[in-house]
């Protein structure tokens, strides 16, 4: 975590522990209905900028989407994996002044610039982690994009536009949400001027409407375990199956086109304390691993899980599908998009 942005929000009575924002000193509202937008400082995430003449093309041989549709208007969801086509982090990737911007959990910014540069070799092309330089505020709830307009008068219609203002660019993000990124001071001020109208809250708040839109976020806890079929980015727009080879493609392409995904994202509310990397079990067999988890406005804790979809189909609920092996149950939730059955063809995943 940056020390000034960190000190800055301990001065407005924020609580952190590690390199998380817990809540403002009152958590009693955290777990009540929002009836203002939330406000969010990101502290989780971090930031990586690529620059030169080759940037582009750099990216487009290592990440799965299409770089060609990244734009200063719009951003895009996409993945890092291996050769094998395991995800080593899920990324959202946007272009602004003369670099793309990737933005990542902050864990994994210098591991992932590192593995990268090793790709470099004479590409024109410059990888930066600018965290420590970056300040990274949520907006939360139905009225997030209209205070984004009225505050800052950066207008955000669909989700993934990109808005630039005054030392300030503007997301808009599946779950109602908008995510504003700046240098330090401008991020200070920023933080000032949304606080008289906005509810200052934990990052739970965040990672709650991020796992009710099903986006799944890898962190070192996750990291070389699923292909991007089993985080449902496939459906989520995060994958190009049109543009050229990237580290991954071969096995990504097989399992689009000959494969039948074994392993899907789901999403289940549950009690308790959950974290990334929990195994999911039915009766006393593991059928999944939790991906994400955060206490949502209810009070529950909400989460989504890489399972088993023969343990899924048929319903959590018959499945008996519970944390650890003698752990919480886990109740099915809906996901705000189709995952579709199992399809039939040969099986590229192992389970």
């Amino acid at each position: 975590m940056n020390s000034s942005w960190g000190q800055a929000l301990n001065e407005r009575g924020a609580r952190i522990d590690s390199g998380r924002v817990i809540d403002f000193g009152d958590s009693t509202h955290e777990t009540q209905p929002v009836t203002r937008t939330a406000l969010t400082a990101i502290l989780s995430q971090g930031l990586l900028l690529a620059s030169g003449a080759d940037a582009a093309a750099f990216l487009q041989g290592q990440l799965s989407n299409d770089i060609a549709q990244v734009s200063r208007s719009h951003a895009q969801l996409s993945a890092y994996c291996t050769p094998k086509g395991r995800v080593l982090a899920t990324l959202l990737v946007w272009e602004t002044g003369d670099h793309y911007a990737v933005e990542l959990p902050r864990e994994l910014c210098e591991p992932i610039r590192k593995r990268l540069q090793m790709y470099v070799l004479r590409s024109r092309v410059q990888l930066k982690d600018a965290s420590d330089q970056t300040a990274i505020i949520g907006l939360t709830g139905a009225d997030a994009s209209a205070v984004a307009k009225s505050e800052l008068g950066l207008e955000l219609l669909s989700d993934y536009d990109v808005a630039h203002g005054d030392a300030v660019a503007a997301i808009a993000l599946p779950g109602r949400r908008i995510q504003l990124i700046a240098e330090l001071a401008r991020g200070v001020e920023i933080w000032d001027r949304l606080a008289r109208s906005c509810n200052a809250m934990g990052e739970d708040m965040w990672d709650a409407r991020s796992v009710a839109a099903g986006i799944p976020v890898i962190t070192a806890a996750t990291q070389d375990q699923f292909t991007p079929h089993m985080l449902n980015l496939d459906l989520l727009g995060g994958v190009s199956f049109d543009k050229g080879c990237y580290t991954g493609q071969e096995i990504v392409a097989r399992t689009q086109y000959l494969g039948k995904v074994k392993r899907r994202l789901a999403r289940f509310g549950t009690s308790g304390s959950v974290a990334p990397g929990n195994a999911v079990y039915a009766d006393t067999a593991q059928v999944g691993t939790v991906v994400n988890a955060a206490r949502s406005p209810t009070g529950e804790v909400e989460l989504l899980a890489v399972t088993q979809t023969r343990a899924t189909q048929a319903g959590a609920a018959s499945a008996g599908l519970h944390l650890g092996v003698e752990g919480p149950t886990l109740h099915p939730l809906d996901l705000p998009y189709e995952v579709p059955p199992t399809s039939a063809g040969t099986d590229t995943d192992r389970d």
